[in-house]
């Protein structure tokens, strides 16, 4: 697994840190906020904590962190 990174976007600073899987936890401003995926290497989305299955929504906020975990995975 890749160690954590931070970055800004909108004004937030998030931490990701890679889990089993291609998931990805996502902390916003020190606190858990999401728990990502990309599913069948197309369309990212959050996972439920509730349920542990994938949310399919439109979710931008969503769409942008995991373009940059892609960005930074590249690297």
């Amino acid at each position: 697994m890749e160690d954590s990174f931070h970055f800004k976007l909108r004004g937030e600073i998030y931490e990701v840190v890679a889990e089993e899987d291609n998931t990805f936890t996502i902390f916003k401003m020190g606190e858990e906020y999401l728990l990502i995926t990309k599913l069948r290497g197309k369309k990212w989305v959050r996972i439920d904590y509730k349920t542990d299955e994938p949310v399919i929504e439109e979710n931008d906020e969503v769409e942008d962190l995991g373009s940059i975990i892609e960005r930074f995975m590249k690297k």
